[in-house]
């Protein structure tokens, strides 16, 4: 405005003639068509920039959520067979012995069994495999659940075991761990080699080491 204000005044100070100004005001309406196209088509270029963002953000999120969903279905479907063997192969303890056999579990705190001085040795020799037939999650709780608490002790195994649950370390069941001989523990070896807590297997024996790198005892 104050640029055409300015021509004004020079074509009636005989500076300029009207040709000129109409020549000079035809480049600026020109100039400023082209700008405001300019910008238009900048900020149409901006939306579909951010457009394509937010797709290609929705399809990630989408393709992590599937991603996710399989994942978990998959957990499932390997703890399900996990559990399928276990439940069919286990070595049944009949009665608990007097010896306590220590290893990792999956949540890294330190489990025994009570088992016979017959099963410690195969144990030992990889002839038996300790195996964690549910997930850590699971078994969490079932820990958690409330239990009915005997008036008194029925024997003093029991109590040595009610001592001990107050520790670090914790005596576990056959419900969460069980016993398998070495066939149906290769199988839950390529099912899910988390779920194999002690094996004295000749090549790469499992459970001597934790996940953490300290040694661990098993007597």
């Amino acid at each position: 405005m104050a640029i055409q204000n300015l021509r004004d005044k020079l074509l009636k100070a005989g500076l300029v003639d009207k040709k000129q100004k109409v020549l000079a005001d035809t480049q600026d309406r020109r100039e400023k068509k082209q700008r405001g196209a300019d910008e238009l088509a900048a900020a149409e270029a901006e939306k579909q920039r951010l457009f394509a963002e937010k797709q290609a953000q929705e399809a990630e999120e989408r393709r992590q959520a599937e991603l996710a969903k399989a994942t978990e279905r998959a957990e499932r479907e390997a703890a399900h067979r996990v559990r399928n063997i276990c439940d069919r192969w286990a070595v049944r303890v009949t009665r608990p012995g007097q010896r306590r056999f220590y290893f990792v579990q999956r949540s890294g705190r330190v489990g025994y069994l009570w088992l016979p001085d017959a099963l410690c040795d195969q144990l030992c020799l990889g002839a038996l495999a300790i195996i964690e037939r549910m997930p850590s999650a699971e078994i969490a709780e079932l820990a958690s659940r409330p239990r009915p608490q005997a008036r008194k002790p029925r024997s003093l195994l029991q109590q040595l075991i009610g001592q001990v649950k107050k520790g670090q370390m914790q005596v576990v069941s056959e419900e969460t761990h069980v016993l398998l001989a070495p066939e149906p523990a290769e199988r839950i070896l390529a099912i899910d080699p988390s779920a194999v807590r002690f094996w004295a297997r000749s090549q790469k024996p499992l459970g001597y080491v934790s996940e953490a790198g300290e040694g661990v005892a098993a007597t």
